[in-house]
């Protein structure tokens, strides 16, 4: 089954909160996972023929993190939704604000616009989605060992029953995996490169996973 970008948030079996980013692509293959500071980028891998693309829907940040918050997203409503809670928006406000003024992606296939959100200091996780036909933005309950998903097709909108209840990863390199090719992400086709970011007690843990293919 092909389902495009996946964003996940959730708890470790350690309960430290999660959240997750796996490109999947038919058309743009050649693309990696970096971080820079505090974000991740998709990036056109240098010499492809994606590298000849500018087009905001082939690289962009996928993950911004700070003290407080972490947002993972699909696409350039990564940093504006981030920069709204600097200013004190609340996640749901921040997320359904940005949401609503870029629309989903307006390419061929109305792409959605699809994010993840962690609140270290109130304890929560959220996901929000606009399609062509719709918008959510839903606070999420997950318990150690789950990691809630929505993707850019088949599964965009957050919902109760879309939870990896198998999520076993204790290091992000491990989530990295995981979502590329673990439990229930196993059967989602055409993985390139993932992201993920985990609150350990020490601090923020990141890792990237590139060259899948």
């Amino acid at each position: 089954m092909y389902v495009g970008r996946i964003v996940g948030v959730g708890r470790s079996r350690k309960g430290d909160l999660v959240a997750a980013y796996r490109v999947s692509s038919r058309s743009f293959p050649n693309r990696n996972a970096e971080k820079l500071g505090d974000t991740v980028q998709i990036i056109a891998q240098p010499g492809s023929a994606d590298a000849m693309s500018d087009s905001p829907y082939i690289a962009y940040e996928c993950l911004i993190w700070n003290a407080r918050f972490a947002v993972v997203s699909n696409g350039t409503h990564t940093r504006p939704i981030y920069e709204r809670l600097k200013a004190g928006n609340n996640p749901r406000d921040a997320i359904a604000s940005v949401l609503v003024g870029l629309d989903r992606e307006f390419d061929q296939h109305d792409t959605p616009r699809i994010c993840g959100l962690v609140d270290l200091a109130e304890d929560k996780l959220w996901l929000g989605t606009i399609t062509a036909t719709s918008l959510s933005v839903m606070p999420i309950e997950a318990k150690p060992g789950q990691l809630a998903y929505i993707t850019t097709y088949e599964f965009p909108l957050p919902r109760v029953e879309q939870i990896d209840s198998d999520f076993d990863a204790t290091d992000p390199n491990a989530v990295c995996r995981h979502i590329t090719n673990g439990s229930v992400f196993a059967q989602f086709e055409k993985p390139v490169c993932a992201a993920s970011w985990i609150a350990s007690a020490s601090g923020p843990e990141i890792a990237t996973l590139s060259s899948i293919r």
